[in-house]
């Protein structure tokens, strides 16, 4: 027995890189896209008890990577692998994981259930956006931390540090994060526009920044509205500096040049979303996640 690895469309360069640290190379994948939007996918290898890792980004397009990725382990599980392992660097819809208003659906969960309709046997994913989301699996889920690259690269200068949660609701992370290294927490408290999308209604500061080296800690960047704004009240509050580091960069509407002009001085992310090159900018820092993904595999390699 031994163990292939497919990648969707969604990040291959990271799949390659994962498989290279494993020595390996990318099993063979047909993947088509007809006139009407419809995929479909063929597996060109022989994965008969073998131990099959499927590595997708659920990122934008993500209903397009959703159905690959589900596309691809039904392949896979049609092909009588003996195992299939969902490799998710980024999971989108995590962040719908819970009903603000009457009348909405729960997608995280319906997310989950798509996912284990397919069969597959573990998830290894990073980053999640709340910890709940792990309790709508029922097959085992492996939750890594990109944070753990930016905690090296904070570690070399601690002076004048103060870790800082985006919101009530990255306050868990950013705090496990300011004790893993001893550092001191503040938080934004802020109050979102529910009938609005990346809106914020109000923000205040919560915690002592002064004179201080602020990292605003979250999960991911989309729109960096939320970013800029907590960076404009932290200068205000006398934070000499405001680095934002947050695990996934899911750039839109012109995120790139938003960051670059805003008042915060670094970006720090890591690759679980491809960052291409016309989207990165001065500011910008990509930290490469591969190591700690295939870590995590190769635990799972016999």
């Amino acid at each position: 027995m031994g163990f292939k690895i497919f990648s969707g469309n969604s990040n291959t360069l990271l799949a390659r890189e994962i498989a290279k640290q494993l020595g390996q190379t990318l099993s063979k994948v047909e993947i088509i896209r007809f006139a009407d939007s419809e995929c479909r996918v063929r597996i060109e290898e022989d994965v008969v008890d073998q131990d099959v890792f499927i590595i997708q980004s659920v990122s934008n397009p993500v209903d397009e990577n959703l159905m690959e990725l589900l596309l691809l382990g039904d392949a896979v599980k049609r092909g009588e692998a003996r195992k299939v392992i969902a490799v998710l660097p980024y999971h989108g819809y995590a962040r719908q994981d819970r009903v603000h208003r009457m009348g909405e659906c729960l997608s995280a969960s319906v997310v989950t259930k798509l996912i284990e309709s397919i069969g597959f046997d573990k998830l290894i994913t990073v980053e999640l956006h709340s910890d709940a989301i792990s309790g709508f699996f029922k097959i085992p889920l492996i939750h890594l931390s990109g944070l753990s690259l930016f905690k090296e690269e904070i570690e070399k200068n601690k002076d004048d540090v103060v870790i800082v949660s985006p919101d009530a609701g990255a306050a868990k992370r950013a705090q496990s994060f300011a004790e893993m290294l001893d550092l001191p927490l503040s938080y934004i408290e802020k109050k979102r526009d529910l009938n609005q999308a990346h809106k914020i209604i109000s923000m205040k500061v919560v915690g002592d920044v002064k004179d201080k080296r602020a990292f605003i800690v979250d999960d991911v960047i989309v729109s960096g509205g939320t970013l800029i704004n907590a960076a404009y009240l932290l200068k205000q509050k006398g934070a000499k500096q405001v680095i934002a580091a947050a695990t996934h960069a899911d750039f839109v509407g012109g995120a790139d040049k938003i960051l670059q002009d805003s008042p915060i001085d670094k970006i720090w992310v890591t690759d679980t979303i491809p960052v291409h090159e016309d989207r990165r900018f001065a500011k910008l820092t990509v930290f490469p996640i591969a190591s700690i993904i295939a870590s995590a595999m190769k635990k799972m390699i016999k």
